[in-house]
């Protein structure tokens, strides 16, 4: 080689490694792009050129939310009712063209190359000593900063042909923001250290995870006083507010005797909306819970109905959406909802509750 191509080789060397790190906000548009892979090989776009060699953390994405975000039931029912591209964006990113380009590939909803592949290149949080690809390490990818990506963004503005170019002021998903305003922000590994812990890290439970839910939140029921009950709930584990995410999700807390089903006492535990002025919706009320902190009800037994001394069933249910009973017409084909947990007490056995 010349001693000139050397001194150009050198050049180059020198300006790639004093080129900064990428960030990893440049990976995603929060929906206001298709996800774009550059110059990625087909064959590397699919799960499958992955699973060879990431058998186990194939098996697990293949289990979780992130791969059913095309497919589930629940999303195309409301796809059905506002057939957006914007919505294609997130639950199929690869998808260029809006649902019509959404083939085996782009069905795979948030795949491996979705997160994981840019111009035929690995992004990781930091390039491994002997691994195969060439990696490029992205600043913040194992931190929130990732996930904020999908869930975090406000309500759209809908233009005229359908099409979303821009959001307003108001959170329609404000999970990072939860997390970052609440008592568990800075914490290792910040959202992957709960979806995140797993055998292989790639299954990401959360709000259709039983096991995940009745880690977040508890249900705890006392005699506050003689025939009166005190339901409490409380975010023990969840670093962002409960419930999170889309808008329609809410928790409802019950207490009702069995032989006096509509003398049922019910709580919500959500966010419910208004029209905004700038052509989206804001927040009207926000009953979430955020961590560590807690939401309680007093519930008189005589408004339950029945015989004084009938147990009382007490219940803490995830809902996922609007309605929560479907017609079987308007069935979305999964379960709507999610029993975290229930209990029958004998209300002259409820311990009293703490002073």
């Amino acid at each position: 080689m010349t001693p000139r191509r050397w001194g150009l080789v050198v050049a180059l060397l020198c300006v790639a490694a004093a080129a900064p790190a990428p960030q990893v906000s440049a990976l995603f548009s929060r929906g206001l792009a298709p996800v774009d892979l550059g110059a990625t090989p087909d064959a590397d776009r699919t799960a499958a050129a992955c699973a060879t060699c990431h058998a186990d953390i194939s098996a697990e994405w293949a289990r979780s939310r992130h791969h059913l975000a095309w497919t589930n039931g629940i999303f195309q029912r409301e796809y059905r009712r506002q057939p957006l591209d914007w919505c294609v964006r997130c639950h199929a990113p690869l998808a260029t063209g809006g649902a019509a380009s959404v083939g085996p590939v782009e069905a795979e909803g948030v795949s491996c190359a979705v997160c994981h592949v840019r111009d035929g290149r690995m992004v990781a949080a930091r390039a491994r000593e002997g691994s195969p690809h060439d990696t490029v390490a992205v600043a913040g990818f194992d931190s929130a900063a990732l996930c904020e990506g999908c869930h975090q963004f406000a309500f759209p503005v809908v233009n005229e042909d359908s099409t979303v170019t821009r959001y307003t002021e108001h959170p329609m998903q404000d999970t990072v923001a939860e997390f970052r305003a609440g008592a568990h922000a800075g914490t290792p590994r910040e959202c992957l250290g709960c979806h995140g812990n797993t055998p292989a890290g790639h299954r990401f439970p959360g709000g259709h995870d039983l096991a995940a839910v009745q880690h977040a939140a508890a249900l705890d029921v006392c005699a506050a006083r003689p025939g009166e009950l005190r339901l409490r709930v409380t975010n023990v584990g969840a670093g962002h507010n409960l419930p999170t995410g889309d808008l329609h999700r809410h928790f409802q807390v019950r207490a009702w005797r069995s032989t006096a089903p509509t003398a049922l006492f019910e709580a919500f535990i959500g966010r419910a909306f208004e029209p905004a002025p700038d052509a989206g919706k804001q927040v009207r009320v926000d009953t979430s819970i955020p961590p560590l902190q807690s939401a309680t009800w007093e519930v008189k037994l005589r408004a339950l109905g029945g015989a004084a001394d009938e147990p009382v069933n007490v219940e803490l249910r995830y809902v996922y959406t609007a309605d929560e009973e479907p017609t079987a017409r308007n069935a979305p084909g999964e379960p709507t909802y999610l029993v975290v947990h229930e209990q029958r007490v004998d209300p002259a056995k409820v311990p009293a509750c703490p002073r």
